[in-house]
């Protein structure tokens, strides 16, 4: 049994958690540039709602995010990869399916909802690895 859908499910959802993997590593390169902090500090002095003890603040959620994109955009990545090298050849569907569905979920979770483009592909193809049967073959021979 062919599974192209459930490998290029899985081979996009990997494209996407690596992007979201050098997004999360982007913003983590932020958190201790001098020039972003200091950008931060004029988007504060400009905005009277803002004090300018928030920028320590904003800075941490953004450190805090990257990591978070970072952890989850790695697991992704490397569930995903590992599922599609499983069903690849039809070798262990329902192995490939468990770690879509883990991948899915964890992605999901730990990026806040921010990764839901991944997660969604890797459900999707986690669910038709499970469900999809292989055609029985009947002997007519006799």
């Amino acid at each position: 049994m062919k599974r192209t859908a459930e490998i290029t499910l899985g081979i996009i959802g990997a494209v996407c958690s690596g992007i979201m993997l050098l997004f999360g590593v982007l913003l983590l390169s932020l958190n201790g540039n001098a020039d972003f902090q200091q950008g931060l500090e004029d988007v504060a002095a400009e905005d009277p709602t803002l004090n300018p003890g928030d920028t320590d603040m904003m800075a941490a959620m953004i450190s805090s995010g990257g990591w978070a994109f970072t952890i989850a955009a790695l697991i992704g990545l490397i569930l995903g990869l590992i599922a599609v090298f499983n069903i690849k050849g039809n070798k262990k569907p329902k192995l490939a399916g468990i770690l879509y569905i883990a991948g899915a979920v964890l992605t999901g979770l730990i990026s806040f909802g921010f990764g839901f483009l991944p997660a969604i592909l890797y459900l999707i193809a986690g669910i038709m690895s499970l469900v999809r049967k292989p055609k029985a073959y009947t002997d007519i021979t006799g």
